[in-house]
């Protein structure tokens, strides 16, 4: 096998892979979504650091956002803020 037979085979596998993680989480950004209690998914935006996404558990979008938000800033993350992405399936 070629070795460009052999680095092609090797992308689509760790495409593959990728793909499989991706949907490892499957989310509900409905409007509906917003209002029900469990786990809530978000983007968490900083200035002066890196953004990275959370999860925090709540009775709907604002009261895990809210949460999350609270510890961010006990851990003194003060200049992060939490976007709503969607409710965890």
């Amino acid at each position: 096998m070629s070795k460009m037979m052999t680095g092609l085979l090797g992308l689509a596998a760790g495409t593959a892979m990728l793909v499989a993680a991706g949907t490892a989480i499957a989310l509900d950004s409905s409007v509906e979504a917003m209002d029900v209690g469990g786990t809530h998914q978000f983007y968490v935006w900083c200035t002066g650091a890196d953004d990275y996404e959370a999860t925090h558990d709540g009775s709907n979008w604002r009261d895990a956002q809210l949460g999350l938000w609270n510890e961010l800033r006990s851990a003194g993350n003060d200049n992060c803020w939490p976007v709503w992405q969607g409710l965890v399936d």
